[in-house]
């Protein structure tokens, strides 16, 4: 169940819940590179487009703020560890230092999502026109055969061909999230994560992993128009909050 919550003071979310907190690009404030360690500034001085370093920005501002707001800390107290564990190098899973949260972060476009829980998750949000053209071009049906698994690609078929960039974005998203959640990210191959729709949610139905895929919990999630995306928890999760971020980030500034 996703539901939206009113703008009541951030708290760790209960078992089985988790909240997604959304900012806009925009939001980015020169205030929050305050918030950055050496490690996350090296890496935001390096993107050399402005709207990929205030996504950044925000997005990093925004999991400090939340995660502060939810343990009662400061957001300059926060800092997490994104040691890669393949590589050592500081581009892995983050993970909070010295707390229990987990959480993921996600950007497209003009949208930034920290999603938080207490199991670990995965968020990932996509924007309709931008995606495609990542990926290498804006065929659905040649990036299908590179991501879906056959009885994806079956599926995706059957939609009509104006639907049908949309429809992939959703089954991506899905995808994404779960890998993000277990910090595999696109180390594994997305053909590997098959997700099947039921009438009322998508369903995890095989993964490269020995763990029961029905253990992981997955929702498309709402956002505004011209955009997908996905949250998966690697256990129970039967509530979904849609939380403002950007008001969060305008008080905490404020203050």
């Amino acid at each position: 169940m996703t539901e939206a919550a009113g703008q009541a003071a951030p708290q760790a979310p209960a078992e089985g819940t988790a909240e997604v907190w959304w900012a806009r690009r925009r939001d980015a404030s020169p205030r929050l590179s305050d918030l950055l360690d050496h490690a996350e500034r090296e890496r935001w001085a390096a993107y050399r487009r402005d709207a990929d370093r205030e996504r950044f920005l925000v997005g990093c501002g925004l999991a400090k703020t939340v995660i502060a707001a939810c343990t009662g800390q400061r957001p300059a107290e926060v800092s997490f560890d994104r040691t890669c564990r393949q590589c050592g190098q500081p581009h892995g899973k983050p993970a909070v230092r010295h707390g229990d949260l987990e959480f993921s972060v996600a950007h497209s476009g003009d949208l930034v999502a920290v999603a938080v829980a207490t199991a670990p998750v995965g968020v990932d949000v996509e924007q309709l026109e931008e995606r495609p053209h990542e990926l290498g071009g804006g065929d659905p049906a040649s990036l299908a055969r590179m991501v879906l698994a056959a009885e994806e690609q079956a599926v995706l078929a059957t939609v009509a061909a104006s639907g049908r960039a949309r429809a992939f974005l959703v089954a991506w998203t899905r995808k994404e999230a779960v890998t993000k959640a277990t910090g595999d990210g696109l180390r594994v191959p997305f053909g590997a994560i098959v997700v099947a729709r039921d009438t009322a949610a998508p369903r995890l139905v095989a993964w490269p992993y020995p763990q029961d895929p029905r253990t992981v919990s997955l929702h498309d999630l709402d956002t505004k128009p011209g955009y997908v995306a996905a949250l998966a928890v690697l256990g129970r999760c039967d509530t979904v909050r849609a939380r403002d971020g950007s008001a969060l980030l305008a008080s905490t500034l404020l203050a």
